[in-house]
């Protein structure tokens, strides 16, 4: 059933001319490339290095050989923690990162996962207001959760439920 799902999931891909591919060392340096133009304290490079060694979700899209997104995520029983998502500057606004959490939740559907879990930064209102267009939930608020170029900011943390 799983190999059934992942290939019907590539298949779709192909039509849209994107691929989905399992986040591997071969994408690290594409990758810390997005998150250092995208986030404003950006992952460091040995971050993705401990991801490759224990993320079990985390895959990338590409479109003609470039990686235009990425998503880190990881399992623990049955719940999904959304770590990290980017997508770079010139493909945003189009749907795309709605298609990655598209992708996301498949695959935790396909593990049996119950929920997927996120923290956001509390000023991040364009994130917010994605995540709830998308059926997330506020449940929760981490203090101090981020760093900052001067002190912490809060996070929310949000969650959504699969059926």
């Amino acid at each position: 059933m799983l190999l059934h799902s992942l290939k019907k999931e590539k298949q779709n891909l192909q039509a849209n001319n994107l691929i989905i591919e399992n986040f591997s060392e071969s994408h690290l340096d594409e990758v810390f490339s997005i998150e250092s133009n995208s986030n404003p304290t950006p992952w460091k490079i040995d971050t993705f290095k401990q991801v490759l060694e224990v993320r079990t979700m985390s895959f990338v899209i590409k479109d003609e050989n470039k990686i235009i997104a990425f998503c880190i995520a990881s399992k623990a029983l049955d719940e999904c923690h959304l770590q990290n998502i980017s997508v770079i500057d010139g493909f945003r606004n189009q749907g795309l990162g709605t298609y990655v959490i598209e992708v996301l939740i498949g695959r935790a559907k396909i593990f049996g996962l119950k929920v997927i879990f996120l923290e956001v930064r509390e000023s991040n209102k364009v994130a917010i207001s994605f995540y709830k267009k998308l059926n997330f939930k506020e449940v929760g608020r981490r203090e101090g959760y981020y760093k900052k170029d001067s002190g912490r900011e809060s996070a929310l943390l949000m969650s959504l439920a699969l059926s």
